[in-house]
């Protein structure tokens, strides 16, 4: 019977290590995955040189903020990926789950091919995507064709 429980503990603490250490969030844009970490020279390398950036001293490191047209992209803990705003159809999200992604200008109804996740309205011209993790995933959409996607997660 110790053995069994030994072995139960064990297993469980695996499990458990392995659920903390899963990356859940399925956000990405042009398969840059939020929440994960990256440095200038990446993000330029990725998206190209950006029209503006800024940098400065946050609570816990260095916060980064790229400029892409009206595009924006936001860095914080020394390149924690963890915001963007998409106002034009030059980058896409969803690219690791989808082949070419969800863009500024596609329907809004295209989230649903996705397979997971649900829409949800939150008033004229807008919906909240409640996908996997702790994303705020939010959508403004004219007529149904999206015109902005704004995207962070909780600090």
């Amino acid at each position: 019977m110790k053995k069994i429980r030994t072995f139960i503990s064990i297993l469980t603490g695996l499990i458990i290590i392995l659920l903390n250490n899963q990356k859940i969030s399925a956000q990405d844009v042009n398969g840059m995955k939020l929440t994960e970490t990256y440095n200038y020279t990446y993000v330029i390398n990725k998206f190209g040189t950006p029209d503006s950036y800024w940098s400065g001293p946050g609570e816990d490191g260095l916060d980064e903020e790229y400029y892409y047209g009206p595009n924006l992209f936001r860095f914080s803990e020394n390149g924690c990926f963890g915001a963007f705003t998409l106002e034009d159809n030059r980058f896409a999200v969803f690219t690791l789950d989808m082949q070419g992604g969800i863009k500024v200008g596609d329907s809004v109804t295209k989230f649903n091919q996705l397979g997971f996740g649900q829409l949800i309205s939150r008033g004229n011209n807008h919906y909240e995507f409640k996908g996997r993790g702790d994303a705020w995933f939010d959508i403004y959409h004219n007529n149904g064709i999206i015109t902005l996607m704004c995207c962070s997660f909780p600090s």
